[in-house]
């Protein structure tokens, strides 16, 4: 059987797959045998597709090499492939590039002009760029110059390297909630409580931030989305989405303070994607679970084989889950903190562990 007639069998039965792991296993196989018959063309299309599944769980492993490749053979060879199709999968890469720890801030700067770079020589506004960089000072703590990008952003036009308008909106609502403008927030999310705005994290995400923020405001009003939020997740939410770990650790630390028993049921479900995650989604989930476990004694719990403390007895000490999850915390918070030359992850984790 010639190499084509195997590629064109398994993109035939990638259709047929559902699970964004299985898919990748599948995506590398086909890479492989693309390269070792210097086929560019398919290991170009079947790179674009690995990087459009593992979107999806909560890891960066594969992409950043396979992006890297797409880069060098576009620009090796112009005539060939069209530019455009790598852009809104560079978006995605450069807010990983500054979700991973071991990336130094010179190359994130760079990956940010040379996504720049690309989108204004192929005749898009900078809306998208901005949404980028309006992510990236968000992760940093810099709410100010987040709020000056979005101000930016607001006025360039829209085009298809934009992000969703419900995306565009859930960020302003956040930049509100994290200056405490609990009503402020409440009057620009309004589309997205109504669903006139919706994507595939919104409004969930939207609802699962007002119930925390306002759980730590101590605003009654947090039960209420913590409710929506409940309901978005059972009814509208993609369970083999894995990017979600981050969103759902909310949830959690908001029922550590008013249903224990909840948040030790959803920290059993959800805890396997933290398995090999991203290191923001890392430090997110050890943070938001960290005062579930801050109490004496011990107790039975479902704990994926993965987990370093996994144990056959299924019995675990909290305090050792506590250490496992502040140190975890600690040095991810030392590591970005020391890169980005800011304090933002040692006072997040700081804040949480002064909870009640």
């Amino acid at each position: 059987m010639s190499y084509n007639l195997e590629l064109q069998k398994i993109n035939l039965k990638l259709y047929s797959i559902t699970n964004p792991d299985d898919k990748i296993i599948l995506l590398k196989q086909a890479i492989l045998l693309a390269d070792s018959n210097n086929d560019i063309e398919w290991g170009f299309d079947f790179r674009l597709e690995l990087i459009n599944e593992e979107v999806r769980t909560s890891r960066c492993i594969e992409s950043f090499p396979a992006f890297t490749w797409l880069l060098e053979t576009y620009d090796k060879n112009p005539e060939i492939f069209d530019e455009k199709e790598l852009l809104w999968q560079y978006k995605w890469l450069a807010q990983a590039s500054y979700r991973n720890s071991n990336i130094e801030k010179e190359q994130i700067e760079k990956i940010f002009e040379d996504l720049k770079s690309r989108m204004t020589k192929n005749g898009y506004s900078l809306r998208g760029y901005y949404s980028v960089i309006i992510g990236w000072y968000d992760f940093i703590g810099d709410i100010e110059s987040m709020d000056a990008y979005i101000e930016l952003r607001e006025k360039d036009t829209r085009d298809d390297m934009s992000h969703c308008m419900a995306c565009e909106l859930d960020i302003r609502v956040e930049s509100e909630l994290k200056k405490g403008n609990v009503d402020r927030a409440i009057d620009i999310a309004h589309d997205l409580f109504v669903k006139k705005l919706s994507c595939a994290h919104m409004p969930f995400a939207t609802f699962c931030k007002f119930a925390y923020y306002l759980n730590k405001l101590g605003d009654s009003r947090a039960a209420d989305f913590y409710e929506k939020a409940m309901y978005e997740l059972k009814e509208n939410i993609d369970e083999k989405y894995e990017t979600f770990l981050s969103t759902i650790s909310l949830l959690i630390n908001y029922l550590i303070y008013n249903d224990r028993e909840k948040a030790f049921e959803l920290f059993e479900k959800y805890s396997p994607w933290d398995f090999n995650s991203e290191d923001s989604l890392q430090f997110d989930f050890s943070v938001n679970v960290l005062n579930l476990f801050n109490v004496e004694g011990s107790r039975k719990i479902r704990i994926s084989a993965t987990h370093p403390l996994y144990s056959d007895s299924g019995e675990y000490n909290l305090k050792d889950l506590y250490s496992y999850y502040y140190n975890r915390a600690l040095d991810l918070a030392h590591k970005f903190d020391a890169r980005n030359k800011t304090d933002n992850f040692k006072n997040l984790l700081t804040k949480e562990t002064m909870s009640k």
